[in-house]
């Protein structure tokens, strides 16, 4: 890290992954609490930034709107593991700025692909999904995310803060809005409910954000979802997705702060 002279870092371990994703990250893959605590401190010793990603589904329900001072957590494992990562990065740099979000858009490499390609990619080829209609989220498209963090690094703000979008919806909905925006059929889609016990898994209950602090520090709009899946659909036909896709990426293990 220390090559690369770096003056703000971003580290997005398991919680930067949409919990709405079928296809979930190794949780065991690391020590995550004491690789984001290394990151963390390596990088207020090198005088640069920090931020980490972390995760709407530290929360469940039935509270709706989760504020940062919020308390109905989610009890299972990868929740408690988060929450006990946000801690260790705050302890080893408490001016470290950790976002609590739900990030969605194109991924980098196939085998990052989350809803947004399985939606496409299934209706575009007839196929059939099932997902979920009572679990609700704030997603907010990554760029739209990206610009936001840009604005509250330039403020050098730091704790917690919340980042969603401007609007509540769940799987279900979200995917009727992306094919009708792709002009998909929606026949393809099926809601259904993961009753009580899925409820209580990670990402499984109410993980909607109240963004009203970032919002008024920044004095910046979060988008609706409809305008989130425009810009989508905009980056798909424009060529951004495949020019996206085509980059070579690195990805840089955690352990090596």
């Amino acid at each position: 890290m220390l090559a690369s002279q770096p003056d703000w870092v971003v580290f997005c371990g398991p919680g930067s992954v949409s919990s709405w994703n079928e296809q979930r990250p190794d949780w065991s893959s690391c020590d995550w609490p004491r690789a984001a605590a290394e990151w963390a401190e390596a990088a207020r010793e090198w005088g640069a930034e920090f931020t980490l990603i972390s995760s709407d589904a530290v929360f469940t329900g039935p509270w709706m709107f989760h504020r940062e001072t919020g308390a109905c957590f989610c009890d299972s494992a990868e929740a408690r593991l988060l929450r006990q990562t946000e801690q260790a990065v705050l302890t080893a740099n408490p001016q470290a700025l950790v976002v609590r979000t739900n990030a969605f858009g194109w991924a980098p490499l196939p085998e990052l692909a989350g809803l947004p390609e399985q939606i496409v990619d299934t209706l575009t080829n007839d196929g059939h999904l099932r997902l979920d209609c009572q679990r609700h989220a704030t997603p907010i498209l990554v760029t739209d995310l990206a610009g936001v963090l840009e604005e509250a690094h330039v403020k050098k703000l730091a704790g917690i803060h919340h980042i969603g979008g401007g609007e509540r919806v769940n799987p279900f909905r979200f995917a009727c809005l992306l094919a009708d925006q792709f002009g998909l059929p929606l026949a393809g889609l099926n809601a259904h409910d993961l009753g009580a016990n899925g409820r209580r898994e990670f990402g499984g209950g109410e993980t909607s954000l109240q963004s009203r602090r970032i919002r008024k520090t920044l004095n910046v709009p979060l988008p609706l979802i409809r305008e989130a899946v425009t810009q989508l659909h905009d980056q798909h036909v424009s060529g951004y997705r495949d020019r996206f896709q085509s980059e070579s990426f690195t990805l840089v293990p955690a352990r090596a702060a």
